[in-house]
């Protein structure tokens, strides 16, 4: 999605109140995919497997005869245990997808974020010194950026959009992108116009399989 913000009409990121400053131009917004979430995030299949691996071992080791209503109850609980963590982490990951909101204008990136208190964070070109794309075996991706040394974002603030076990140097997330990779590029893309292209800015897609994405650097705006 795009939006031009000069002499017509103010473009607006959703959820912000406020139009982009004129001459700032809205090249991509979307939001985190719910099932992406739910596996990539909140680990539902891992949660799947594990009550599948415990109520098998508890039903190979009962002595309770599968005909008397012990093993009835006892099958009911576990199988509601189950289901219930499963439905507690696709909750978790519906609730982050629709509190969530990211864009990437011509000069920053832009997380609306929130399930509780909602509030936008806002990532100029000028502090990011790298950023990558990791994707998945089932086609979701999401974006990593690192900031410089001196522009931190509190790990409170943006978990889950952020790199898990990075407490001390947050780095932001666009989580549970079905179009990471092309996402990633307009990124790059924007911030090789904002440089007024004296650099290119490519994006290493990482390992399918990592949590965080690999980095490449990025070249700062000009002036920056």
């Amino acid at each position: 999605m795009s939006a031009d913000n000069g002499v017509g009409t103010p473009a607006y990121i959703k959820g912000v109140p406020h139009p982009l400053p004129p001459g700032e131009q809205l090249l991509w917004e979307g939001a985190p995919d719910t099932r992406a979430v739910a596996t990539h995030v909140f680990h539902w299949r891992l949660f799947a497997a594990y009550f599948a691996v415990m109520l098998t071992y508890w039903l190979v080791s009962t002595d309770t005869p599968f005909d008397s209503q012990a093993f009835v109850a006892g099958l009911g609980v576990r199988v509601g245990l189950s289901v219930t963590a499963v439905a507690i982490a696709f909750g978790l990951a519906q609730l982050v997808a629709r509190t969530s909101w990211y864009a990437i204008t011509s000069k920053r990136v832009v997380l609306r974020l929130g399930m509780v208190f909602p509030m936008s964070i806002n990532i100029p070109f000028a502090l990011l010194t790298s950023a990558g794309v990791g994707r998945y075996r089932d086609g979701t991706g999401q974006v990593l950026l690192t900031l410089n040394a001196e522009s931190r974002v509190a790990f409170i603030a943006l978990w889950p959009h952020c790199r898990m076990f990075q407490l001390g140097n947050p780095q932001p997330v666009l989580r549970g992108l079905l179009d990471a990779q092309r996402v990633g590029t307009l990124l790059a893309d924007a911030v090789a116009d904002a440089s007024s292209g004296q650099q290119e800015a490519p994006v290493r897609r990482g390992s399918p399989r990592e949590t965080a994405v690999d980095a490449s650097v990025l070249p700062h705006p000009a002036g920056a």
